[in-house]
């Protein structure tokens, strides 16, 4: 008899979606000796992913609590197995949000991230009184999206352009699916829950401005996060708004925000306009699903709104340890069953020789 490995050994995954969250969930896939192929509608450099600002910040996400421990869980990750790569294109940089009124509320996540503080008086912009900082990291979307598309097929995944209309369409070839297709679950999976947040940034020549800048304000979301190249400027919030155009009116208010923000930012020199659609939703869906009376198991991670690169290796790793514990409940076909019962004997007979 032929020994065969293990059955999650010989298992193949398909991972729905190329943004920063399906890329991640596949990498660690990979390295846990799954056989893993993306499918997807676009790809980089045209997904969400690099459109975003990107930086370590828990942003428009739910629910608190479970985004606290994946965003530390992605913060650790990073300064373990990212940041050292001068290739990523991620900088390890101190992140502040500054408020204009003392705040005496501490964020959800503090209790978990080591380096929070509350930034001396000397560190604010005119204008602001109080804050939080945290030592995090930043990152230029496209680098780092081609950098994680490397890393991916690098390890030994496919990736292939393909739209999907329905999620059972992948269930004729795979047992075991990913679910990450972002704003597509609206459709995808029939989730209304799901919905857009349209969100529009400015990139500006670099002026030297050395640490992130936000200023929360539901009124006026303004932020400035210096790059390896670059210093992108926002933003917007437009919850339920699907147009992908840059707006003048968005431009004017995101320089006069910034202006505010700091006074570096008074004279810029625009490079570059972006819009993306956050894939928002009440709280991040990351759960298994059964279909086919146990026959096919579908991992969903999707409604990760602003903080998709926040918390997107910790929800990875949350990914892998649900499929690592459901791998074997997957019903398969009677003869593969009996097959591997057969083979799986043979071998113990084959060893006990040995």
């Amino acid at each position: 008899a032929v020994f065969r490995p293990p059955l999650y050994m010989a298992r193949d995954v398909l991972v729905i979606g190329c943004g920063c969250i399906g890329l991640s969930s596949g990498i660690l896939l990979l390295q846990e000796g799954y056989r893993v192929t993306i499918w997807a509608k676009d790809l980089p450099p045209n997904t969400t992913s690099n459109k975003a600002a990107a930086l370590w910040y828990p942003f428009h996400a739910y629910p608190a609590d479970k985004v606290a421990r994946w965003s530390t869980e992605t913060l650790e990750y990073f300064f373990k197995n990212v940041l050292s790569d001068k290739t990523s294109g991620t900088l390890a940089q101190t992140v502040y949000e500054i408020f204009k009124k003392p705040n005496p509320a501490d964020p959800e996540w503090k209790k978990h991230v080591t380096t929070f503080r509350r930034p001396e008086k000397h560190e604010l912009p005119p204008g602001y009184v109080d804050g939080y900082a945290v030592d995090a990291f930043i990152m230029d979307t496209d680098l780092y999206m081609d950098w994680l598309m490397k890393k991916f097929v690098s390890l030994g995944g496919v990736i292939e352009q393909r739209t999907i209309h329905d999620l059972r369409e992948p269930m004729s070839a795979y047992d075991i699916i990913v679910n990450c297709p972002g704003l597509g679950a609206r459709e995808l999976c029939n989730d209304k829950a799901v919905y857009p947040s349209r969100g529009q940034i400015m990139v500006i020549k670099h002026n030297g401005l050395t640490n992130s800048l936000m200023d929360d304000d539901p009124t006026a979301i303004t932020y400035a996060i210096p790059r390896i190249n670059n210093i992108v400027l926002g933003g917007t919030m437009g919850e339920h708004e699907y147009h992908l155009e840059p707006t003048e009116a968005d431009k004017r208010d995101i320089l006069a925000k910034a202006a505010k923000l700091h006074p570096s930012l008074k004279n810029v020199e625009v490079i570059q306009h972006k819009v993306g659609l956050r894939p928002s939703r009440h709280e991040i869906r990351l759960e298994p699903e059964w279909f086919e009376g146990g026959r096919k198991l579908v991992v969903h991670n999707y409604g990760h709104g602003g903080s998709g690169f926040t918390v997107s290796w910790g929800c990875a790793l949350e990914v892998v340890q649900i499929v690592k514990q459901n791998q074997d409940l997957v019903k398969r076909d009677q003869h593969e069953a009996k097959q591997d019962a057969k083979d799986a004997k043979g071998a113990v007979k084959l060893i006990s020789k040995m």
